[in-house]
């Protein structure tokens, strides 16, 4: 006698399993990589209180293409590809501020790019600006040592 009921094991789930490496908010496409109380979110997610969470994923889809740039990158980094003349040429007809510097190296313009995306998002109010390496000042001893 056959029966309309599957067997358990043949059950498919009602709905799908979440990723435990994805973004807990719903439909985000970035990975998780912070944990607030327990759940894990991406940094934009979790940058913000959760009832901004889907202007925040609509804005992250909207930028995708940023995402993609970002990881375009890192690869030609990592492959001692000129990452600085790609950057220059995607940026070159639309957002001169977010050309790399000449200063700037290559994962700090990687660290400033993520948080350009966070804030086109709407996960950060402020536009980050180039990080460059820091100059070292002379200390006062020694200068004023030279000095006599």
């Amino acid at each position: 006698m056959k029966s309309s009921f599957r067997g358990i094991a043949e059950q498919k789930p009602k709905f799908e399993e979440k990723d435990p490496k994805r973004c807990a908010a719903h439909d985000c496409p970035c990975r998780a990589s912070v944990n607030i109380d327990g759940g894990w979110t991406c940094s934009a997610h979790g940058a913000v209180p959760a009832d901004k969470w889907p202007s925040v994923t609509r804005g992250l889809r909207d930028h995708i293409w940023l995402s993609e740039f970002i990881d375009e990158m890192r690869t030609m980094d990592r492959n001692n590809g000129d990452w600085r003349g790609f950057a220059m040429q995607f940026w070159a007809n639309s957002d001169a501020d977010c050309q790399p510097h000449e200063q700037e190296a290559a994962i700090a313009y990687q660290n400033r790019m993520r948080g350009e995306l966070l804030h086109r998002s709407g996960a950060t109010k402020n536009r980050p600006k180039p990080r460059l390496p820091k100059t070292p000042e002379p200390s006062g001893y020694f200068f004023n040592r030279a000095a006599t």
